[in-house]
């Protein structure tokens, strides 16, 4: 029965040391039962298994809380991050010409009869470039004409006036932020199983404290059946 108990204790000594998150349950119900039959042929070595896992367990915890709060965080620098539009050309001086142009283009009445011309010529800028956008987003800004551009121009507008250089920094942070977001949820869910898990490790803990507790108020048998008759046996002595 010994080298039975040494031979789960050493294997469960081994597993716990390289276990990984996914081995925590399993494990769990493994070192519970080797407590369970093996506490009253070797209470040390049986407290001593719980005692690692128990240690290991928590490490687990830290390490997912620690690995969540850091990917988190970069999910947010990322979330954070905005292009910097210091190191591209000033078109002003084109968009602004654009504009006029497009002012002079217009039709003045926004009407049903003059809707195909106003559709066309605003297209027609969409069409040209980022300069053409950037002056159909300046031309929305106008009281006059914000109800002359649609939400399709609009859209269009803002999508055409990045330059090559903005949209591959957008790429490129949409797919960070996207990263980032799967692995933050993966490590919230590892950490969600864990804390269910911790839920039936504190159970099992508190039972063993309360086990050790009520063991050691056991009154124990002297050589004349019990502590208290040994104590009279003296007193009449």
């Amino acid at each position: 029965m010994a080298v039975n108990v040494i031979s789960r204790y050493n294997n469960l000594f081994n597993r716990i040391k390289k276990a990984t998150v996914e081995d925590a349950s399993e494990l769990f119900y493994d070192v519970r039962n080797f407590y369970a039959e093996c506490k009253e042929i070797d209470s040390v070595s049986a407290r001593r298994i719980v005692d690692k896992y128990v240690e290991k367990f928590q490490q687990m915890l830290d390490d997912n809380t620690a690995a969540y709060n850091k990917k988190n965080e970069k999910l947010n620098e990322a979330k954070n991050e905005h292009y910097d539009f210091t190191g591209e050309k000033d078109d002003t001086g084109a968009v602004q010409t654009m504009l006029l142009q497009l002012m002079g283009s217009l039709p003045k009445a926004n009407n049903k009869a003059n809707a195909y011309a106003i559709n066309t010529t605003i297209d027609k800028a969409l069409k040209s470039g980022v300069i053409g956008c950037r002056a159909v987003l300046a031309l929305a800004q106008y009281p006059a004409y914000e109800d002359i551009v649609n939400e399709r121009q609009r859209a269009r507008a803002v999508s055409g006036s990045k330059s090559s250089a903005q949209r591959a920094f957008e790429n490129l942070m949409e797919k960070t932020q996207a990263e980032y977001g799967k692995q933050c949820v993966a490590l919230y869910h590892q950490g969600a199983r864990l804390r269910r898990l911790n839920k039936r490790v504190d159970s099992f803990m508190k039972s063993i404290r309360e086990d050790e507790a009520n063991a050691a108020n056991v009154t124990r048998p002297s050589f004349w059946g019990s502590d208290d008759v040994a104590e009279v046996m003296r007193m009449q002595a």
